[in-house]
């Protein structure tokens, strides 16, 4: 059991010293000119996933706006009021403004709206 844990361990070591071996030997004769055109290649594909995911961003909340209007309209009966008039007169009314309110819910102070 011991020789093999031994051998393994051998074996751990030999791989990370010819991996960092290769790597120092592979940096050194890379041309200068293929490590730019990498990096600029990198930039460059960056450069156009950023652009991607804006516009993607951008007809997403389109789309979004679009459904959700839909789905409201599909919701609400015929005749309910939308419901960002019914959220005005709320704040009217918590703002003590009920001019905008029927003569009936004005008198009596409150509504269900």
């Amino acid at each position: 059991m011991t020789r093999r844990l031994f051998w393994v361990g051998v074996g751990v070591v030999v791989t990370v010293v010819v991996y960092r071996q290769g790597r120092k030997i592979i940096a050194r004769y890379t041309p200068a000119s293929v490590s730019e055109r990498a990096a600029a290649a990198v930039d460059d594909a960056g450069a156009r996933l950023a652009q991607a995911a804006h516009e993607f961003r951008a007809e997403f909340a389109v789309a979004r706006a679009q459904r959700e209007k839909e789905l409201m309209a599909s919701l609400l009966a015929e005749g309910q009021p939308d419901p960002e008039t019914t959220r005005a007169r709320r704040t009217a009314m918590r703002e003590g403004r009920q001019a905008d309110l029927p003569d009936d819910e004005a008198e009596l102070g409150y509504s269900f709206f």
